[in-house]
């Protein structure tokens, strides 16, 4: 019985300091390059603290990001686009890596197209690393400073 009663603990111990993003999940079959990958639809966007969702509010199609499988396309890759039409819209093409332990997710542009003169962290042409602060099968959370301001991102799929 006391055999049994220290595996459970231990077994407990094991599986609740799996958790490797602040925002949970505690523990997951899948691994961080699995879930990353997919469509994922722009559902907050923060800008110090403020909700600042509404400056999409003319968009038809509010950014959103699609990560690649980088086993099936060779390279690692992502897409960010939305817009009004297809003669007014964003798009921010590139390649994107997980590093520091799989918590932070950077994104190296290779190509950007901004005709709506959109700012900040999705359409910057720099390389942007955000902090993974929730990565479930559904939600994905980043939040990286940027021009001197705090964005925080909440895509889910």
């Amino acid at each position: 019985m006391k055999k049994i009663s220290c595996f459970l603990i231990l077994s407990s111990l094991i599986i609740f300091s799996c958790k490797k993003y602040p925002d949970g999940p505690t523990f997951s079959f899948r691994s961080p390059s699995q879930r990353i990958i997919g469509a994922w639809k722009l559902k907050a966007y923060m800008v110090n603290g403020n909700d600042s969702i509404n400056k999409f509010s003319n968009y038809t199609a509010i950014p959103g990001m699609d990560l690649k499988d980088p086993g099936i396309n060779d390279t690692s890759g992502y897409l960010i686009r939305g817009g009004v039409d297809s003669n007014l819209f964003v798009s921010n093409i590139g390649l994107y890596e997980l590093k520091n332990k799989k918590t932070e997710l950077v994104l190296t542009s290779t190509k950007k197209v901004n005709l709506m003169n959109l700012d900040g962290p999705l359409m910057s042409s720099a390389i942007i690393t955000y902090k993974i602060l929730r990565l479930k099968q559904d939600e994905l959370w980043l939040q990286t400073d940027y021009s001197g301001s705090s964005y925080e991102l909440h895509y889910e799929r």
